[in-house]
C-alpha cells in the first residue's frame, strides 16, 4: 500500500502544480458539458496528465476519470480522477478546489489523495496505514475530533435540503473533508445534492483512517468523528426534516477498530 500511496502522492503534486499555475494565470477556458456543469482547459490537461502517469506505473490498472472515457484494466484494481473538485470554485478565483485521485481494489476503497494546491495541502491516506496531511514538507497524522455529544457539535452542511440540527454548530464548509479529518469539525452532512462517483471517490479512506466514518445513501452522504456517527444517522432518519430521509445504505464504511 506505501508503493502506491507514493505513486499516488507523486502524480498529484505533479498535477496540483499544473492547477496551481492555471489558477494564477488570466485566462480560464471554460465550457459547459451537456449537464451544465462546467470545464476548463486545465481539468482536462491534468486528467490527461495522471492517465500517462497511470499507465506508465500500472498499465494492467484501469482509469476512470471525470472527463475522458474509462480505461478497463486486468488487475482488478481502479484508479478513480478528479482533475479539479470544485470547478466553481476554480473557476471563480476562490481557492479550496482540490486534485483528487482514489483507488479501489478487490477490498473496496484501497486509497485517496486529495491536494489543495491552493492552500499548499495535501491529504493522504491508504487503508490500514492511516491518514496524514501535508503542509509544504511538514507531515502530521490526521486523527478526527472526540466530541461525543450532537449537543455542539461542529457541522459542515452542503446540499439544497439542509437539516435543522438543533443543538449543532454549522462552521465553515469550503474544505469540511479537511475540517474533518484534523479534528476541526465533527460531521458532515451533505443532503440534496447531486454528487457522482468522483466526487465521493477519496472521502471514504481519508475519513476512515482518520478514524471517523462514512455512510452514503440515495438521499445523504453522513461522515463524522465515527462517536457521533449512529446519533447522527438517527437525527436524519427523523422524517421531520424533509420528505426523504436517510433511507437504504448503498455504502457504509465503519471506522477501524
Amino acid at each position: 500500500m506505501w508503493t502506491d500511496l507514493d505513486l499516488a502522492l507523486r502524480i498529484v503534486r505533479e498535477a496540483a502544480e499544473l492547477a496551481a499555475g492555471a489558477f494564477a494565470s488570466d485566462t480560464l477556458h471554460v465550457r459547459h458539458k451537456a449537464d451544465g456543469s462546467e470545464v476548463t482547459a486545465i481539468d482536462l490537461a491534468i486528467e490527461d496528465l495522471v492517465r500517462r502517469r497511470l499507465t506508465e506505473a500500472v498499465p494492467d490498472d484501469g482509469v476512470a476519470g471525470e472527463e475522458r472515457p474509462e480505461r478497463c484494466g486486468t488487475s482488478g484494481r481502479r484508479w478513480l480522477v478528479d482533475p479539479i473538485s470544485g470547478t466553481a470554485d476554480f473557476v471563480r478565483g476562490r481557492p479550496t478546489y482540490s486534485v483528487d485521485l482514489a483507488m479501489t481494489d478487490a477490498h473496496g476503497p484501497a486509497l485517496a489523495v486529495s491536494a489543495l494546491p491552493s492552500l499548499g495541502l495535501t491529504m493522504a491516506a491508504g487503508r490500514g496505514i492511516g491518514c496524514r496531511v501535508f503542509n509544504g514538507a511538514d507531515e502530521t497524522a490526521a486523527r478526527v475530533s472526540t466530541q461525543d455529544s450532537v449537543v455542539g457539535a461542529r457541522v459542515c452542511l452542503h446540499g439544497k435540503k439542509k437539516p435543522a440540527l438543533d443543538g449543532c454548530v454549522v462552521v465553515d464548509n469550503s474544505v469540511s473533508v479537511l475540517s474533518l479529518v484534523t479534528g476541526e469539525a465533527d460531521a458532515i452532512v451533505v443532503a440534496g445534492a447531486q454528487l457522482d462517483e468522483f466526487d465521493l471517490a477519496c472521502l471514504p479512506v481519508l475519513v476512515q483512517e482518520a478514524g471517523g466514518r462514512v455512510t452514503i445513501t440515495e438521499d445523504v452522504v453522513l461522515a463524522t468523528n465515527g462517536v457521533l456517527h449512529e446519533a447522527f444517522l438517527g437525527v436524519l432518519s427523523r422524517p421531520t426534516w424533509e420528505s426523504n430521509p436517510v433511507s437504504t445504505l448503498l455504502q457504509s464504511v465503519s471506522r477501524p477498530s
